[in-house]
């Protein structure tokens, strides 16, 4: 089967949730395994908003579904407890505001399929099941929906998908870098894990490499960019739709985050380290001055920065670093990574059927459906073959 029509097959068995067990039409096995994050990325400022939104910052159910969660390891062959041929693992990142894994499955298993390694779906802090599920329930966000636009009537694009995100980088963007501070470190304890054997079904020693999509590029190129080694030498780094300078990204969209928010993100880090706000500014000072992942992201909130701090840094990766976007990507623009990443391995795709970047492939019908499973076999026979 083609991509299409095995979406609709996997769509439909996975409609309650990831869980354990053989994915239809595969020989792919979806293990789960718990994570304890040994970051505290929380800030208290729950008093600072009006009451009916307090249940979106400080809360028991949020901070402990941040700091204690499950990730997802989908195994080529069928036996998820034996490691595969030691080769190591890849590790999917995904994009901001994301709450469930459905679109990322079939991604996963092609990349087992193709490649015969096992592949990590790790959720990035608050997101996915990192977060609490009333946050994607309608009933519950509706009314936040209706209060925010009447606090904010010049907010573009707010609903029920983004109102929490939303609200929360509204009144405290420092958020934006702490939870990707916090998501930095859970991945360096992983990838030490990963690389000593401790995880059933991944071979010690073995190659740790990323596809990263949106907002999970941004992540790993600040990881990349460290000061001190976060990544080991022989990871291979695939961005897909990402790659640029915050600065030059459009977070505005109904599946991300409204106007204000992102408005107030873009002013407050490229105003850095003028701004001033509220809850948690000199905790995310001394993390932006005086750690590697914060200098780093300091790098990558502007193309100047990045060049006045790092030159032009991901030209020199010799094969380790390939990405690829579409031309017709509006949030994440084709040209905003090509010039971030001046020098490096970087194709620009026109896929041809009508797409977004939330939803690079839309399950569609006609010719259309031919183009788009197509583009999906192209880009990941082409990660399989950077991986190989």
């Amino acid at each position: 089967m083609g991509y299409t029509a095995t979406e609709r097959q996997i769509s439909s068995h996975f409609r309650e949730g990831l869980a354990e067990g053989v994915i239809p039409g595969t020989g792919v096995t979806v293990s789960v395994r718990r994570f304890s994050s040994a970051v505290d990325s929380s800030l208290r400022d729950g008093q600072n908003v009006p009451g009916l939104f307090r249940s979106l910052f400080r809360s028991r159910e949020v901070e402990e579904s941040n700091r204690e969660f499950s990730y997802y390891i989908l195994s080529p062959g069928g036996d998820s407890s034996k490691p595969c041929d030691g080769s190591g693992a890849i590790i999917l990142l995904h994009g901001l505001n994301e709450r469930n894994w459905s679109k990322y499955i079939q991604w996963g298993v092609s990349l087992a399929d193709r490649t015969g390694r096992p592949v990590v779906l790790f959720p990035l802090a608050y997101h996915m099941n990192r977060s609490p599920r009333s946050w994607i329930d309608r009933h519950i966000m509706m009314p936040l929906v209706s209060a925010r636009q009447a606090l904010m009537p010049d907010a573009r694009l707010s609903t029920f998908v983004n109102v929490a995100l939303s609200t929360r980088m509204t009144a405290s963007p420092q958020r934006f870098m702490l939870s990707g501070y916090q998501t930095a470190r859970d991945l360096t304890a992983l990838i030490r894990s990963m690389r000593e054997g401790s995880i059933p079904g991944i071979a010690a020693g073995g190659r740790t490499d990323f596809f990263t999509y949106s907002i999970g590029a941004l992540l790993i190129q600040v990881m990349m960019l460290s000061d001190t080694a976060l990544l080991p030498d022989d990871s291979r780094i695939m961005l897909f739709c990402g790659g640029s300078a915050f600065s030059m990204m459009n977070g505005t969209s109904k599946l991300i985050m409204d106007s204000r928010a992102f408005e107030m993100l873009l002013s407050f880090y490229i105003g850095w380290p003028e701004s001033i706000m509220n809850g948690g500014r000199k905790r995310l000072t001394r993390l932006m001055n005086d750690t590697p992942e914060g200098r780093a992201f300091f790098a990558m909130t502007t193309l100047q920065r990045l060049e006045n701090l790092r030159g032009r840094p991901f030209n020199r990766y010799d094969g380790r670093l390939k990405a690829v976007t579409f031309e017709s990507d509006t949030v994440i623009p084709a040209k905003a990574v090509m010039e971030t990443l001046s020098g490096a391995d970087t194709e620009v795709w026109d896929p041809g059927y009508p797409c977004t970047h939330e939803s690079p492939f839309p399950v569609l019908a006609g010719a259309n459906e031919i183009k788009v499973d197509r583009t999906f076999d192209r880009l990941f026979d082409t990660a399989a073959r950077f991986f190989a």
